[in-house]
């Protein structure tokens, strides 16, 4: 295999992986599961929830009023195991990137990035899932999914042109999709997710008691804050959606590659919208809070697709021109 091939097979292997780590975390955090661990990056000092079950009356003895949960435990670290594989294959691909003679300019801001997701994740567990620090994490993972798909897509030649001045768009697209994320981290890791009750109404009113200093400022968080923060992110997510939705309905008319990805971006955005209206109807099942969360994710590989694709107004590619 040739050292081009290898290193595209390690771009998409850690994509996919990313894809895993950041499921895997909602699943963790909306099953409750984040701090079933209390140390870091152990469980309970030892390297396997086998071996801490092996040292369960030291453990009863040390964390008191921190019982060992072996099935909520296992989830946690799950997704420790898949977050180290993840920064394994990230260096990996760095170095290959290195001994070719790539730009490394990506490849160090990944690894930074994966530097700065670790402690972020022994953070979330030291500091008692502090919202912030989750919303955090949230976001770097999102962004080390992001950037390992555009390094992906760097490796094969771009054929688009921008002819219908896209690509501002697809990027404040992008910009919004990102913030709306990272509402949705302050509302799960506040355990919003229904503060709301009915759809499209809130608790019965077009526009809810809301305490928006409570859920967004530094004062103690009261129900009309956590009211305040699940209606800015509905409020957030009717806006992305017209944005986006007008977005994709403005590339049927670009070339083929274009309207692939806002086709795919016009149908992820329908199956958001569904996810997010059901979740609040059926109170939040974990499968579908899951669920959307992955949504969100390939909604945003989806525009980063749509950016990769319009390079510039006036670029052409030759066939097998590098990018």
């Amino acid at each position: 295999m040739s050292a081009s091939k290898l290193y595209r097979l390690l771009l998409v292997a850690a994509a996919a992986l990313a894809m895993t780590v950041v499921v895997l975390g909602a699943y963790v955090r909306l099953s409750s599961a984040g701090l079933s661990c209390p140390d870091w990056p152990g469980c309970y000092g030892q390297l396997t929830v086998g071996a801490a079950l092996a040292h369960a009356s030291q453990i009863d003895e040390q964390f008191p009023y921190r019982p060992l949960e072996p099935g909520k435990a296992i989830k946690e670290m799950v997704h420790r195991y898949a977050a180290g594989t993840l920064g394994v294959l990230i260096g990996a691909a760095a170095l290959l990137a290195w001994r070719n003679g790539r730009r490394m300019v990506l490849p160090l801001l990944l690894i930074s990035l994966v530097v700065f997701q670790a402690l972020l994740g022994m953070w979330t567990v030291t500091l008692n899932l502090k919202p912030l620090v989750v919303t955090a994490h949230l976001i770097g993972g999102m962004s080390v999914l992001a950037l390992l798909w555009w390094s992906w897509l760097e490796t094969h030649p771009r054929t688009c042109v921008d002819a219908h001045g896209l690509r501002p768009f697809a990027v404040a697209g992008l910009v919004l999709l990102a913030m709306q994320i990272a509402l949705g981290g302050w509302t799960s890791s506040h355990y919003a997710g229904l503060a709301c009750s009915g759809f499209p109404l809130c608790n019965g009113a077009w526009w809810p008691h809301a305490d928006f200093t409570s859920g967004f400022g530094e004062h103690s968080l009261n129900a009309a804050g956590l009211v305040a923060i699940q209606w800015a992110h509905r409020l957030g997510a009717a806006a992305v959606a017209l944005y986006l939705g007008w977005l994709a309905w403005r590339s049927r008319r670009a070339t083929a590659p274009i309207r692939q990805a806002g086709t795919a971006l016009a149908l992820l955005l329908l199956l958001q919208i569904t996810l997010g209206i059901t979740n609040v109807l059926a109170h939040l099942p974990l499968p579908l809070a899951t669920a959307h969360d992955a949504v969100a994710a390939l909604l945003l590989l989806s525009l980063v697709t749509l950016i990769q694709r319009l390079p510039s107004a006036t670029h052409t590619a030759r066939p097998g021109e590098p990018s």
